[in-house]
C-alpha cells in the first residue's frame, strides 16, 4: 500500500481520537481537521439546531459532504464524529480512504469520561448505553477501518499507525 494522502480517524467517544489525531498530524506535519466543530461552521448552525430542525438525516447528509470535501484534500488528518459510520453513504465514502479505527472498551470509556456527560444526551446508565453503541457500531467501524488500533496510550497507538504507514 502506498502512503495515504489523508487519514480519517473514527471510533467511540472516550477513545482518545482527538489526542491521537492531533499527535498524528503533528508527527506527519499535516493539518488536523476536527469535523465535529467543522460541521457547525460548515452549515452555520449548532448541532442541536441541525438535529432539532432537520433531523438526523440532514445531519448525516452534512457529514457526507464534509467527508467528500476532505477526500479532495492532501496532508490532512480528519477527526470524524462517532456516528459517522452509521450510514451506508458515509461508509462507502470512507471505504477507499486510510481510516484509523481507535478501538476502546466500555470500562475505559467510562473511566476517561468521568465527571462529564455524553454530548447531547442525558444518560442514566452510561454502561448500558455505551455497550449498546458498541453492539451497533463496532462492526461498522471495522468495516471502514484500514487499521484498527486497540487504544493504550497516545505514544503506543501512534507507533502502531506510523509502522503501518511505512508498509
Amino acid at each position: 500500500m502506498s502512503k495515504p494522502n489523508r487519514i480519517f480517524v473514527v471510533g467511540h467517544m472516550g477513545a482518545g481520537k482527538f489526542l491521537l489525531a492531533e499527535a498524528l498530524a503533528k508527527k506527519l506535519g499535516w493539518q488536523l481537521i476536527d469535523a465535529n466543530p467543522s460541521l457547525e461552521r460548515y452549515v452555520g448552525r449548532s448541532l442541536n439546531e441541525i438535529l432539532g430542525n432537520q433531523g438526523e438525516e440532514a445531519f448525516h447528509r452534512c457529514e457526507a459532504e464534509i467527508i467528500s470535501h476532505y477526500i479532495g484534500k492532501d496532508n490532512v488528518v480528519v477527526l470524524l464524529e462517532e456516528a459517522v459510520i452509521t450510514t451506508e453513504q458515509n461508509r462507502k465514502l470512507l471505504s477507499s480512504e486510510y481510516v484509523v479505527y481507535l478501538k476502546v472498551s466500555t470500562p475505559t470509556q467510562i473511566e476517561r469520561m468521568k465527571g462529564g456527560r455524553i454530548p447531547l444526551l442525558p444518560i442514566a446508565d452510561e454502561k448500558a448505553f455505551l455497550d449498546k453503541l458498541h453492539h451497533e457500531r463496532d462492526s461498522l467501524y471495522e468495516e471502514v477501518a484500514t487499521i484498527t488500533v486497540e487504544t493504550k496510550s497516545i505514544e503506543e497507538d501512534l507507533a502502531v499507525i506510523l509502522k503501518d504507514l511505512e508498509k
